[in-house]
C-alpha cells in the first residue's frame, strides 16, 4: 500500500509541475498535457509503430545479446582465474570510460549509416557492465558451499546447478536490470545521431518539423516499453505469482 501510495504522489508531483510550467511557457517551449496525449494516442494507433519499435527492440535485443554474452565470459573468467583480469581489465576499462557518443562517431566509421552502429554502442555499454557484475559474484561465493559439495561427490554440473548459479542470481539480475533500463537510452540515443529510422528516427522527425508534443509523447512510450521490459524482468527471477509492480 505504501508503495502505490509513493507511486501516486510521484505521477501527481510530475503532472502537477507540468501544469504549473505550461503556465509560464508556450506551447512551443511546454507543450500541454492534453496535446502530448493526443499524439500519444495517435503514434499508438498508426500502423508504423509497430515498425518502429521493431527496428528498435532488435537492436537493443541484439546489442545485449552480444554484450551479455560477452560480458558473461569475461566475467567468469576474471572470477575463476584473476591473471586474466590482471591482462584484460585495463581494456574492459577502456570500453566502461569512453563515453557512449565517442562510440558513435567511431561506429560511423566502421560501419556507416545504417542500425548497425546503434548494436554496437549497446554492446560497448552492456559488456563492462556484466564483466564487472559477474566477477564480483564469482568472488563473493561461499567456499564453504563449494567445499561442501565436494564432500558430498558434486559432479560439475551439480556443483554449476546448485551452488555457483543460485549464488550469481543476484548478480545477473541486477546487471540485467542496468543493461535493459541503460539499453533503451543508447540505443535511441544511436538512432537520432546515425538512422532515419526506428524511435530515434521518429525522434528526429519532430525535431526537425518542431513538434515537441511529439518529442514528448515517443519519450512516454519509451518509458512504458523500459517500465514493460523491467516488470517482464521481475517475472522472470520472481516467478508468475510475483508480477506485481513494486518499483526498481
Amino acid at each position: 500500500m505504501n508503495h502505490k501510495m509513493d507511486h501516486m504522489l510521484t505521477i501527481v508531483l510530475i503532472f502537477g509541475t507540468w501544469f504549473v510550467l505550461t503556465l509560464f511557457f508556450p506551447p512551443m517551449v511546454v507543450p500541454s498535457i492534453d496535446s502530448v496525449a493526443r499524439q500519444v494516442f495517435h503514434i499508438l494507433t498508426t500502423a508504423s509503430l509497430w515498425t518502429t519499435m521493431a527496428l528498435t527492440l532488435g537492436r537493443l535485443a541484439a546489442g545485449l545479446a552480444v554484450g551479455i554474452l560477452l560480458g558473461s565470459v569475461l566475467g567468469l573468467l576474471f572470477g575463476f582465474w584473476p591473471r586474466v583480469e590482471s591482462v584484460l581489465g585495463p581494456v574492459l576499462r577502456i570500453f566502461q570510460t569512453v563515453p557512449p557518443v565517442c562510440w558513435v562517431v567511431l561506429a560511423l566509421v566502421w560501419f556507416g549509416f545504417n542500425g548497425k552502429p546503434c548494436i554496437f554502442i549497446v554492446v560497448t555499454a552492456t559488456l563492462p557492465t556484466v564483466a564487472i557484475n559477474l566477477c564480483q559474484g564469482v568472488r563473493n561465493i561461499d567456499p564453504k558451499l563449494l567445499e561442501m559439495a565436494r564432500m558430498y561427490h558434486f559432479s560439475k554440473q551439480k556443483i554449476l546447478m546448485h551452488v555457483i548459479l543460485p549464488s550469481l542470481a543476484p548478480y545477473i539480475r541486477s546487471s540485467l536490470e542496468i543493461v535493459v533500463g541503460g539499453g533503451w537510452k543508447i540505443v535511441v540515443m544511436g538512432e537520432v545521431l546515425t538512422t532515419s529510422t526506428g524511435i530515434g528516427g521518429a525522434i528526429t522527425t519532430a525535431r526537425l518539423n518542431i513538434e515537441p508534443e511529439t518529442l514528448i509523447a515517443w519519450s512516454v512510450i519509451l518509458v512504458s516499453f523500459c517500465y514493460l521490459t523491467h516488470w517482464i524482468l521481475k517475472c522472470l527471477f520472481t516467478g508468475k505469482g510475483a508480477c506485481t509492480y513494486e518499483g526498481f
